[in-house]
């Protein structure tokens, strides 16, 4: 079993060997699944912070994992179940006022942690726009109301009075949030790959005409992921390399994407809400395709995520002529593949059991990346090839997963330190260049790849299906199988 001596030693040995922040006060933690485990050791290395100003605070599920891998600290492990009685009572007790709360929680209210963040002066961090877990979707019967453009509308007019308040930075983990970075990047290199080098746009109409002017017009985030383990899925089981309840919460909600001016408006089952768009189908239950440097073309589930809604706004001129499609096209692990197909028999009912992969994977990796598909026939990819291997031997008894999550986490927090007063948010306002650079040493491998691949070129003829061919990057020419004649 590694210790936390152990663990600290291991970590002060890679990436950026320096403290980047001073932090007087306090920090909290809120919740200590996959992310949380992740987060704690780039606390401890990167954050000049007294350990018992620390508070790792969750219902007691991974009290044991604690103990292994922190045990000898002085970071202090509270069981608790934050609920809408006492979390006032509890941030008080933990953090109090001109604090940082880190939240990698599932089912705690985001805009009430938000609340008591922008009235007490305490920094916020969170990887996702969580409600309270009782507040279920079968209790939102209207389809555009569970979708994220509804939610950050919500959220954003919520947060707009509180201006420069202490600064929250929202969604902020590998997707969302990395891929931000990683696609204003990849802009750059494809500017330059195309022989017209720029410098960096300073502002978001800058970033938009790049972008235009690439002729870029659909950005999928494109993730396959292949660790793997000895241990085969149990019968009603779900397992996954991050979130269980956050995958199957994804994955029952509509299946939603960033609507670009490209797309026509007519196309199975979609429903348009202005810069977004969703499908009257579960997540787990549309598949695009999709590509990535190691592999080639694969099917992914499109999934409703964050970066979808927001990249898409983020990149759209000023005089509304240009926007990209943005949406998430995800093959997750052999076993959560086997776990979703489960969950679609269940009727998207959540397993009883629920387990998060780590110790137990042997071998694989995650490849995560975004993949800017142009009008020119031609695709570039940009993202973290990272082995199993090699991330636990950058952050010890981690995943791929969790470490690329993090890594994002750890640049946004050291920026939002140094920014400690803009209010609420989003990762398409921060300094991509700055978070990249903390982020990059824990990505391992970067990869810039340019490819030829389209989605309409079939390989098989068995069962014909119909393509727009005046809309060649249209959503409906990436559905596996849709429109068949």
């Amino acid at each position: 079993m590694q210790n936390f001596k152990n663990l600290r030693k291991t970590l002060e040995s890679k990436a950026k060997p320096s403290k980047l922040n001073r932090f007087n006060n306090k920090i909290l933690i809120l919740g200590f699944g996959s992310v949380g485990q992740a987060i704690l050791p780039l606390i401890l290395k990167h954050i000049d912070i007294n350990e018992s100003d620390i508070t790792v605070l969750e219902k007691g599920e991974n009290k044991k994992r604690f103990d292994q891998y922190h045990g000898d600290s002085k970071v202090n492990y509270v069981k608790l179940e934050v609920t809408r009685d006492n979390l006032d009572k509890t941030l008080s007790k933990y953090i109090g006022d001109n604090g940082f709360l880190i939240d990698v929680s599932v089912g705690i209210d985001c805009q009430e942690l938000l609340t008591y963040c922008f009235t007490h002066n305490t920094n916020y961090i969170n990887t996702s726009l969580e409600r309270w877990i009782d507040k279920e979707d079968e209790d939102i019967p209207n389809l555009a109301d569970r979708t994220l453009y509804s939610t950050h509308k919500r959220i954003r007019k919520f947060a707009r009075p509180y201006g420069s308040s202490a600064t929250a930075t929202v969604v902020s983990g590998a997707n969302p949030g990395l891929v931000t970075h990683l696609t204003k990047e990849a802009l750059l290199l494809i500017a330059k790959k195309e022989g017209k080098p720029v410098e960096a746009p300073n502002d978001k109409e800058g970033w938009a005409q790049l972008m235009k002017s690439l002729g870029v017009e659909v950005i999928q985030i494109a993730e396959r992921d292949t660790q793997s383990s000895m241990e085969p899925k149990e019968p009603n089981q779900f397992k996954n390399t991050w979130s269980c309840i956050g995958m199957t919460d994804e994955g029952r909600a509509p299946s939603e994407l960033g609507f670009g001016t490209h797309e026509p408006l007519e196309q199975e089952d979609l429903v348009v809400q202005d810069t977004a768009a969703y499908l009257k189908r579960p997540g787990v239950s549309v598949l695009v395709k999709s590509w990535v440097p190691s592999f080639g073309a694969f099917n992914g589930y499109l999934i409703q995520h964050s970066e979808s809604v927001t990249m898409s706004q983020y990149f759209e001129t000023k005089d509304k002529s240009f926007r990209p499609t943005v949406y998430y096209a995800y093959q997750p692990t052999d076993y959560t593949l086997a776990s979703l197909h489960e969950f679609r028999g269940r009727e998207l009912d959540v397993q009883v059991k629920t387990t998060i992969m780590k110790d137990e994977l042997i071998e694989g990796k995650d490849e995560l990346g975004v993949l800017l598909i142009t009008n020119k026939g031609k695709s570039y990819w940009y993202g973290s090839i990272l082995d199993i291997n090699e991330a636990r031997k950058l952050i010890p008894g981690e995943n791929a997963t969790s470490v690329q999550v993090v890594a994002n986490m750890i640049g946004t927090i050291s920026w939002a330190l140094n920014n400690p007063n803009l209010g609420y948010v989003e990762p398409e306002d921060m300094d991509y260049n700055y978070i990249l650079d903390i982020a990059k040493p824990y990505l391992c491998k970067l990869v810039f790849a340019e490819t030829d691949w389209r989605p309409e070129i079939d390989k098989t003829d068995l069962f014909p299906r119909k393509i727009d061919e005046k809309h060649l990057n249209s959503l409906s020419n990436f559905r596996v199988w849709s429109g068949t004649i």
